[in-house]
């Protein structure tokens, strides 16, 4: 209560001192402008409540990568049928070529800002013998090949990539595998090394497709790595998936942005008071002035009844030359002096006083609003 009597006291000072400097002219831009700052408070207010109150947020979000592969054999007398079906084991020496389409879907549980990157890559691996599983184990050399690479980002609830189908040749890597070999048995030879039990060499193409989906006002970072194995070494292979296809994500977004503190609260209330009392004392001081002005006409038609008529239509000033007069009494001497009447017009909105002279309507009028 103490913080609203001393807005209160503020505002009347403040609606005083501007109604002064103002000359005494209705001050109907200080009215605006505390309209103004209250509707500004209330839609902060509002704002911060129900961000205040709000409850934190469950987002989610998911991916899948979908791989596809077929396998084509060059011509030949034993398999009429091409692409192979992908059921059965393959022939490195019936292979021509393997198509591998690529593609990648992500659906969030709200519009978020996604950063996206994507790249494709062939790499060829040569590995010891004594390491047959498939891992990245045993590697003694890895030559990576980059196919393809794209990154952006944009406002979405879904991110789809389809990247279309990737060509490779398996055999266009197995003569660097011929050299390899040829090269370190010369090697060890002319370095006299012995080798004992050693098992040979083995190579593998793979083929990796790496989507990165990052929502930094989310929490959201996740990386999906997908892509098949080739053995080239062996006479009977099949395609193995490497990596994961798919992500699932879920996080919490914390609810309140606004931080309610009791020296924002006395801020608002006294700047909120100010504004209301500041109105209502404006308009006061507004309707005083329109009081006061239906009172100074009352007074003229009651002390000066005998020379004054009202007309009901106010008069045709367009007839005349018209000249203003910044007083009553100043119309008052020209109807003493010169023996005339004054001609009275009013309404709702203003009276009119008029004296007509040689052509010349003088005119002295009191406007309400």
């Amino acid at each position: 209560m103490k913080i609203i009597s001393v807005a209160k006291n503020i505002a009347k000072n403040t609606a005083k001192n501007i109604a002064k400097s103002v000359a005494g002219k209705p001050p109907i831009w200080i009215a605006f402008l505390c309209v103004f700052i209250i509707l500004a408070l209330v839609v902060v207010g509002i704002i911060h409540l129900a961000a205040y109150f709000r409850e934190d947020i469950t987002v989610s979000a998911s991916g899948h990568q979908n791989l596809a592969f077929r396998v084509f054999y060059l011509e030949n007398d034993i398999f009429d049928e091409n692409p192979m079906p992908p059921n059965l084991n393959f022939l490195i020496s019936y292979t021509d070529y393997i198509e591998i389409d690529s593609s990648f879907t992500a659906s969030f549980s709200e519009e978020m800002q996604i950063y996206y990157s994507y790249h494709a890559e062939k790499r060829f691996v040569i590995r010891y013998m004594g390491a047959l599983t498939g891992d990245l184990n045993g590697i003694v050399f890895e030559e990576v090949i980059p196919l393809s690479e794209t990154r952006g980002e944009l406002v979405s609830d879904r991110l789809d990539f389809n990247r279309g189908t990737y060509t490779v040749f398996p055999k266009d890597h197995i003569g660097l595998y011929f050299e390899f070999v040829e090269d370190q048995l010369r090697q060890m030879a002319e370095e006299n090394v012995v080798a004992q039990g050693l098992r040979g060499f083995s190579a593998d193409l793979l083929i990796d497709f790496t989507h990165i989906i990052q929502a930094p006002g989310f929490g959201l970072n996740e990386v999906v790595t997908q892509g098949y194995r080739i053995p080239l070494t062996t006479e009977i292979y099949t395609l193995s998936m490497t990596g994961r296809s798919n992500f699932d994500w879920a996080g919490n977004v914390a609810g309140s942005g606004a931080t309610i503190t009791l020296p924002r609260v006395v801020i608002f209330v006294a700047v909120f008071a100010l504004s209301v009392f500041g109105l209502l004392y404006t308009i006061k001081l507004m309707r005083s002035d329109c009081d006061k002005k239906r009172r100074e006409a009352d007074s003229i038609l009651k002390k000066y009844s005998s020379e004054i008529v009202i007309y009901e239509n106010p008069v045709d000033l367009e007839k005349y030359k018209t000249m203003t007069v910044p007083d009553f009494n100043e119309l008052l001497k020209l109807v003493i002096n010169l023996n005339k009447h004054i001609m009275c017009y009013r309404d709702k909105t203003q009276t009119q006083f008029v004296t007509i002279v040689d052509g010349y309507a003088c005119l002295y009028t009191i406007n309400y609003d």
